[in-house]
């Protein structure tokens, strides 16, 4: 099954929504208020048994960037 989005094709959408300034970079490192709310649901749910959920994470961060925190 393939993917519904492509990592590559959403980096680049969240890259041009930067350089419009529709956000800024470190609006991107938090997560929203959505995400939020759904991992404290998920958290909750009793199926929850392997923590198999993903963390959120900025696309437009390298990982280098990252390793500093």
């Amino acid at each position: 099954m393939e993917q519904a989005f492509d990592e590559s094709t959403v980096a680049l959408t969240l890259r041009q929504g930067l350089e419009k300034g529709y956000w800024t970079l470190e609006n991107l490192d938090t997560p929203s208020s959505g995400w939020q709310l759904c991992e404290r649901q998920w958290r909750k749910h009793v199926l929850n048994l392997n923590s198999t959920h993903r963390m959120h994470r900025n696309l437009l961060r390298n990982e280098e960037d990252t390793d500093m925190f």
